[in-house]
């Protein structure tokens, strides 16, 4: 398994494990989205995610040879521009669909922001997906 790709089951793995963690204390009234507390697990989830991904993607650099760490080759670059297109596209219309909230009653702003930052949760995920399809089907 070349680096990129484990860096991709990375990103998959711990978006999953720190926003999901967050998104769950929110909708199971652990912590209330009005609240300062869940701003701070909203921040705490955020440097976990980022501290996550830098060990483990060290990790992952050190435990891979050189020839999986070399310069991308086209088929890699393929593979990038695919995902992040893919994911592009999967942002754009989970953010317009942001309208749907915004003209909702009782929704707080607090709320819109939850849903905007959903929907970059999804994009990544989506992206990290696709790079996860595409290196197994060897695009």
């Amino acid at each position: 398994m070349s680096f990129r790709e484990k860096s991709a089951w990375i990103t998959l793995i711990t978006v999953i494990a720190c926003m999901g963690a967050y998104y769950a204390a929110i909708l199971s009234g652990l912590v209330k989205s009005q609240s300062m507390p869940a701003l701070y697990l909203a921040l705490g989830c955020i440097v976990a995610l980022i501290v996550l991904q830098a060990g483990l993607n060290l990790i992952a650099m050190a435990t891979t040879g050189k020839d999986g760490r070399g310069p991308r080759d086209e088929r890699e670059k393929l593979i990038q521009a695919r995902s992040h297109t893919i994911g592009y596209y999967t942002l754009m219309v989970a953010v317009a669909s942001l309208f749907i909230p915004t003209h909702t009653r009782g929704v707080t702003m607090i709320d819109i922001v939850n849903y905007a930052l959903l929907c970059m949760v999804i994009a990544a995920l989506v992206v990290a997906i696709a790079q996860i399809v595409m290196f197994r089907r060897g695009y």
